[in-house]
This record gives structure tokens, C-alpha cells and sequence, in this order.
């Protein structure tokens, strides 16, 4: 556990490096725009849609801890709508600081464990709750490219071959995650021949201890899919709650941008650019997609929008919509943890 820890620590430090290069390479392009500047467009905002917008960012959190939270009442457990968002905050933040979209399940399924569900069901939610949102993120990703094609092509070429990429991307991750899915008993084979492996070469001491443990959690893991499937209201509720949860982060400029005073027949180009920001930072192993999602949005700004106007859309677009998203998450990981420390160390001096 400490050195998950570390690892942590050190992956915080260069996320927050990354963030900071981010948005000193954003302020860069403009000789006019400063910190100072930044700070005046974002008390001229109408309070109102910024609101809004801070809402909607946090229900990007929301949405995903509703989801996580249903899932787990599907399987039998019955866990608090806040505990489901603790779970939701711990993924969030510890994905936006690892360089894979999936680092932040070890930190989420910590926090499960320890609230007593088993591993077997953790990995099956957490890989249903990752279909639903690579799903989700497709099926909006497409919409966008059919009804919306002008500002895929108002793109420069490098943003074009990322975007591409993107879509790539995750639809082959969507295909995997649906593979593996099906595959338990494959996946154990695998892990099997893998501890034997590992025993050869004297890493694993107890052979088979491991693997039970591997067959015990493979059978949660089966038990926890035997349980939801053929119930497809089910999967349709998951994947309702994964659109909303990446509608309420991808209209997050939209309403910035409508705070900045913006006209309304804009808003549909704001939104296909977060989009595509979003897919087309998928390609990239960088911590939060930071500095290609900022390169991005901005190339799809700029399309409509004076350069001053986008750097600044951006970079307030982006504050709310991911860095404010990460800091409101850790808050929320870091309560959360001091409550649990406190209650079994108090179990335990009991």
C-alpha cells in the first residue's frame, strides 16, 4: 500500500506539472493575455450560466457514483448514493493523474473492499460502468461527426489525425472491454499459467493460494454478470446515467462560453469542440489528456472565435470543467478517507 502510495505522490507531482506546462503553453500563444486578464474575464461572467456550469461539472462526478451505486444495489448491495460518489471521486482523480483512463479503478476498488464488497464483484461493476461510458462517449462522438461535420473539418490536420485517433481508440477499447466481458474462463487460464510462471522463477511462494484466490475472484466475477444479465432494463439505466455523465462534462464550455456573453447559435460548435477534445486526448498516455484536450479545444475554438477569445474560452473552459473537477474530487477522496481511518481505528481500540 505505500508504495501505491508513492506512486501516487509522484504521479500527483508530474500531473501537476503537466497542468501547469498546459496552461503556460495556452498563455504563451497570446502576447496580450495574462493570469491577471484571466481573472477579470471570469468575474465578468454572468453568474448565472457559470453556475450552471460549475453544476454541471459536478455532476459529472455525480452521474458516475449514481451509476456505480445502482449497480452495486442490483447485486445485492445496498450501499448509500454517497458512498457511491466517493467511489465515483476516487476513479476520477486518480485517472487524471495516471497516464490510463482505467488508473483511477485500483484507488475506487480500494475504497469498495473496504466497505465489504467482494473483489469478484468490483471487477464486474467496474468493467460494466466502463463499457457503459465507452459506449456513451462513442454514441456522442458519432452524433457529433453526423450532425455536426463543420467543425471536424474547420480542424487543422495534426487535430484532424488526433481526433481520428481517438475514435480508434475507444472503439477498440469498446470491443475489448465486451470481450473480456465474456471471457472468465480464459482470463483464468491465463492468470493460471501466469503464477505458474512467476513460480518458476521464485516471485510466488504459495502457488495455490494464488490461484484460488484468482478462481474465488473469478467466480464473484461470473456471479456478479450472472446476476444482472438478462435483465437489460438494467444496462439501458447504466447507459442513460453514462450519457448524462459525459453530457454534463462536455456542455461545461457551452455554458462558459454563454457566461462570457457568447450568441447561442455558437454553441453547438463549442460542444462538437469539447468532444472532439475529449476522444482525441484518448489517444495520448498523457495524466487527463493535458496539453493534447488543450491544443485540441482551442483548434476547435479558433475556428469561430478570435485567437484571444478562444485562449481564454479555453482555458476557463477547461479550469472548470477538469481542473476544478480534480481538486472537488481529491476533497472528496481525502474526507472520505480520514472518515474510514477513523471509524476502524476505532473498531480496532474497541
Amino acid at each position: 500500500m505505500k508504495k501505491n502510495h508513492k506512486n501516487q505522490i509522484i504521479w500527483g507531482l508530474i500531473s501537476l506539472l503537466l497542468a501547469l506546462l498546459s496552461i503556460w503553453a495556452v498563455l504563451g500563444q497570446s502576447k496580450e493575455m495574462s493570469f491577471q486578464d484571466l481573472g477579470a474575464a471570469l468575474l465578468a461572467c454572468n453568474p448565472g450560466w457559470l453556475l450552471l456550469a460549475i453544476l454541471c461539472m459536478f455532476g459529472y462526478i455525480a452521474f458516475e457514483g449514481l451509476t456505480i451505486w445502482y449497480l452495486l444495489k442490483h447485486c445485492g448491495y445496498d450501499r448509500r448514493v454517497g458512498q457511491g460518489i466517493l467511489y465515483a471521486s476516487a476513479d476520477i482523480y486518480c485517472a487524471a493523474i495516471t497516464p490510463s483512463a482505467t488508473g483511477g479503478q485500483p484507488v475506487c476498488a480500494w475504497f469498495m473492499l473496504r466497505d465489504g464488497i467482494p473483489m469478484g464483484f468490483i471487477t464486474a461493476i467496474l468493467a460494466l460502468y466502463l463499457i457503459a461510458h465507452t459506449f456513451a462517449t462513442l454514441t456522442i462522438g458519432f452524433l457529433t461527426v453526423i450532425l455536426g461535420p463543420s467543425t471536424f473539418g474547420s480542424l487543422t490536420i495534426l487535430a484532424k489525425l488526433l481526433v481520428i485517433l481517438g475514435y480508434l481508440t475507444v472503439t477498440g477499447l469498446a470491443v475489448l472491454f465486451v470481450c473480456l466481458l465474456r471471457r472468465a474462463k480464459q482470463i483464468e487460464k491465463i492468470g493460471f499459467r501466469i503464477i505458474d510462471w512467476l513460480t518458476k522463477k521464485g516471485w510466488v511462494k504459495q502457488n495455490q493460494y494464488w490461484k484460488d484466490k484468482l478462481h474465488g475472484v473469478l467466480s464473484d466475477y461470473s456471479s456478479c454478470l450472472g446476476i444482472i444479465k438478462g435483465k437489460g432494463q438494467v444496462f439501458l439505466v447504466v447507459f442513460a446515467l453514462a450519457l448524462l455523465q459525459r453530457l454534463s462534462q462536455t456542455i461545461v464550455p457551452s455554458l462558459v462560453y454563454l457566461a462570457q456573453g457568447g450568441v447561442f447559435r455558437n454553441v453547438g460548435q463549442v460542444f462538437a469542440s469539447q468532444i472532439y477534445s475529449a476522444i482525441g486526448s484518448m489517444c495520448m498516455p498523457i495524466p487527463g489528456g493535458m496539453g493534447v484536450a488543450d491544443y485540441l479545444l482551442f483548434n476547435g475554438l479558433h475556428a469561430f472565435l478570435e485567437k484571444e477569445a478562444a485562449l481564454q474560452l479555453e482555458l476557463l473552459a477547461r479550469s472548470c470543467s477538469f481542473y476544478l473537477c480534480v481538486i472537488i474530487s481529491l476533497a472528496i477522496v481525502i474526507v472520505g478517507y480520514i472518515k474510514r481511518h477513523r471509524f476502524y481505528f476505532h473498531v480496532h481500540e474497541s
